[in-house]
């Protein structure tokens, strides 16, 4: 049977995502931090697309918290590892001088370093088998990084450089690496960011996940933008 681990899946991309695999048949390993919400994901999809489904609950923001554990998990529960999204992440909106130590520990382990952690136990299972795929959701603010987001724009570009060399070193093991880059979605991300500003326009998730998964059946490495729109200001961001 194919399967997926997502990360970040209890709202916003990662549970579009997790319908979108489901509907192909995936059986799926989610993470996040909310049970309740996990709780009544895995029973939806297990009513509507009768493939097998479970979560694990696991604070990426925690230096401390278990990542080698859904490695652990993944071995005794499932077989293959077609797919690994991670797509968790958290922004942060303010200037410079108000960032506090907790501010910026918390925005680059659940963005960064838990990504890279999660990754580098997974890609082991991914080498034995001889293929598989690592998706991961960055940002269009990666190429365009903008004042008072400098902390949030800091981990994208660090997540889109580590991704893309990681994409080199396992080229040979066959094991694909597709980075998305959504520009601002309709998630509960701006919830708590307090902004003085709407953005005009958001993308819906399922738009953004049947994308993904779109690039997934490909079985090529991608960097992928959600529209035409996207793909040409990601080319004119050698001018700003």
């Amino acid at each position: 049977m194919k399967s997926a681990i997502i990360t970040g899946a209890s709202s916003g991309i990662g549970k579009a995502i997790a319908y979108e695999l489901a509907k192909e048949k995936y059986e799926l390993l989610l993470i996040a931090r909310r049970e309740n919400l996990l709780n009544e994901i895995c029973e939806d999809i297990r009513n509507k697309f009768k493939t097998k489904v479970n979560y694990l609950i696991i604070d990426l923001s925690n230096r401390n918290s278990n990542f080698s554990f859904i490695k652990d998990y993944f071995l005794e529960n499932y077989d293959n590892l077609n797919i690994l999204v991670n797509n968790a992440g958290i922004g942060y909106y303010g200037e410079i001088e108000n960032l506090r130590m907790e501010d910026i520990e918390r925005l680059f382990w659940t963005n960064l370093f838990s990504h890279i952690l999660i990754t580098k136990d997974l890609v082991d299972i991914m080498k034995k088998q001889g293929f598989g795929t690592i998706v991961n959701i960055i940002s269009l603010i990666a190429f365009f990084p903008i004042k008072k987001w400098s902390l949030y724009a800091s981990t994208k570009s660090a997540q889109m450089g580590f991704f893309k060399s990681l994409r080199r070193e396992l080229y040979r093991n066959r094991i694909r690496v597709i980075n998305v880059y959504p520009s601002a979605t309709e998630t509960e991300f701006f919830n708590n960011l307090n902004l003085p500003y709407r953005f005009p326009q958001l993308d819906k998730p399922e738009k953004v996940a049947k994308k993904v998964v779109k690039f997934i059946k490909k079985n090529k490495n991608a960097e992928v933008f959600i529209s035409p729109l996207h793909w040409l200001a990601h080319k004119l961001s050698v001018w700003f």
